[in-house]
């Protein structure tokens, strides 16, 4: 089923998919080494930690990938103006 609807896709909507997919992987990764941190975090809020970890990492990441593409586009209509 997945496989069928990224075959449906175009590749440009494939790539954004790849990469969001990365970057919560991403996120869940960064959360879990947040939430293992007894210097910042008491081993029994384990979860909060990671909670902690994954949004803030997620949103950080997200903006920063948004911003790329946002230039990237802006300097594209440049190109071809």
């Amino acid at each position: 089923m997945i496989a069928a609807k990224l075959k449906e896709m175009s590749q440009n909507d494939r790539i954004e998919t790849g990469i969001i997919v990365a970057i919560l992987a991403l996120s869940v990764i960064i959360g879990i080494i947040v939430g293992r941190q007894e210097e910042w975090i008491a081993p029994r809020n384990f979860t909060a930690g990671y909670m902690v970890g994954s949004l803030t990492s997620i949103i950080i990441l997200f903006s920063i990938y948004r911003s790329i593409s946002i230039i990237a586009k802006m300097l594209d209509k440049k190109r071809s103006v």
